[in-house]
């Protein structure tokens, strides 16, 4: 919830939405490149599934779904808005890093607090989004950040928690 508010709060600045159209502008021009793609990744998801020998069940059909979600969410709140507006004042490629360092540090803090993740994980959590800051840097391209954290999120955590009762 924290981190789709921090989403739809930067959704609400034009300088994010520019941004936004600008990182989507492949997506938009080779569509069927990125449904291609994201079959891909969805058939490498079930496949693992079936090489696991794990139930596909509505429970994990939905799992599946929402770590795509978190995904777009997480994609357009901490690497591609809160290191422009961090950085909003300062132009050039070093101030950029700054403010991807800030927001992947802010990202992982958040792991560690809602999610009470152990601190080592955040740390991987921390340099994974560093990881994907400098993709989103040399390539502009959003969708293939989402689609590749959709992957890597998923092989993290493949099946929902358990039912705690």
């Amino acid at each position: 919830l924290t981190m789709a508010s921090i989403a739809i709060i930067c959704l609400l600045l034009p300088s994010i939405q520019c941004a936004l159209l600008s990182s989507l502008d492949n997506l938009y021009r080779n569509p069927l490149k990125y449904l291609l793609w994201s079959l891909i990744v969805a058939t490498f998801i079930f496949g693992f599934l079936k090489y696991t020998k794990r139930e596909i069940d509505l429970r994990q059909l939905f799992w599946i779904g929402y770590l795509f979600m978190i995904s777009v969410v997480e994609e357009i709140a901490f690497r591609l808005s809160l290191p422009i507006l961090i950085t909003s004042d300062i132009t050039g490629i070093s101030f950029f890093w700054i403010g991807a360092f800030i927001s992947n540090l802010i990202f992982a803090t958040i792991h560690y607090f809602t999610l009470r993740w152990k601190l080592n994980a955040c740390v991987f959590t921390f340099l994974g989004g560093m990881g994907f800051s400098r993709m989103l840097d040399t390539t502009g391209d959003i969708t293939a950040v989402i689609l590749l954290h959709w992957a890597v999120t998923f092989l993290n955590t493949p099946t929902p928690p358990k039912n705690s009762k």
